[in-house]
């Protein structure tokens, strides 16, 4: 039986790749990236690091964010009803708790690393999660 070889993608394939994906699709992606390369340059960090490597790369799911951008886009056009307007701020709440956490465990790390957490932050190339 033969097995078909196909070519390793190039930077540039993977890169032409990701500008295909939705924007709601982007955020998951580039956090289990990052996840990725957090483990490929630091696999002696214990495991408390890893964890909260793992915890502040972790983004909203694909469905989750997809919906949080329809009922932004629906609220600019004035058009949200009182059931999507709740749904909306569900989903903003979850997002700024998710923020806070994130915050938390990039403090941690920050505390296990003897470092501020601003250096830390610009250290991963980490940004604020948007909250709109």
């Amino acid at each position: 039986m033969s097995t078909l070889h196909t070519a390793r993608p190039t930077p540039q394939d993977l890169l032409k790749a990701i500008d295909q994906l939705d924007t709601s699709e982007l955020r998951p992606f580039v956090s289990q990236v990052l996840t990725r390369t957090a483990r490929r340059l630091a696999p002696h960090l214990e495991g408390r690091e890893s964890e909260l490597l793992e915890r502040i790369n972790k983004g909203r799911s694909p469905d989750t964010e997809r919906r949080y951008r329809e009922l932004i886009a629906t609220r600019r056009n004035e058009a949200l009803g009182a059931a999507e307007m709740e749904e909306l701020r569900g989903l903003t709440e979850q997002a700024e708790n998710r923020q806070a956490e994130r915050m938390r465990d990039l403090l941690a790390l920050a505390q296990l690393r003897g470092v501020p957490v601003t250096d830390l932050m610009t250290e991963l190339g980490i940004e604020p999660l948007p909250v709109e």
